[in-house]
């Protein structure tokens, strides 16, 4: 079980960090996509960056609090954006596949996570 959870964290950490990287420069395709969701540009840094600080929490925490409140952030993260793209009815390729792909990636993740860690108290 271990070994299918690090599999997936992998995957969902690569996914979050090409992510991130995207928003911390500031990429074009980026701050067009933030824009159609009426993303202030300004925030989008600031997305980045707690992406990768997230992903830093899923790998070295040794708190499972902490990365429960990144797999929160995370959550909330992916939800607005398929919110945003649903709610201004602009849906644009690759968003529409990507968000959604993030959140079960997410969720997936969070679940053999816990399962991993069910009997331990410091998760």
């Amino acid at each position: 079980m271990k070994s299918i959870y690090n599999a997936s964290k992998t995957i969902f950490s690569v996914f979050m960090v090409f992510s991130a990287i995207g928003e911390i420069t500031l990429h074009e395709t980026v701050v067009h996509s933030m824009g159609i969701i009426l993303m202030p540009a300004y925030l989008i840094r600031l997305l980045g960056v707690l992406k990768i600080l997230g992903v830093l929490a899923l790998w070295f925490s040794p708190y499972g609090w902490m990365k429960e409140w990144a797999y929160a952030g995370f959550t909330f993260d992916l939800l607005g954006a398929i919110y945003g793209f649903a709610a201004t009815g602009r849906l644009i390729l690759p968003d529409i596949i990507m968000a959604p792909l993030g959140l079960v990636l997410c969720i997936t993740t969070y679940i053999l996570w816990k399962k991993t860690n069910e009997n331990r108290t410091d998760a």
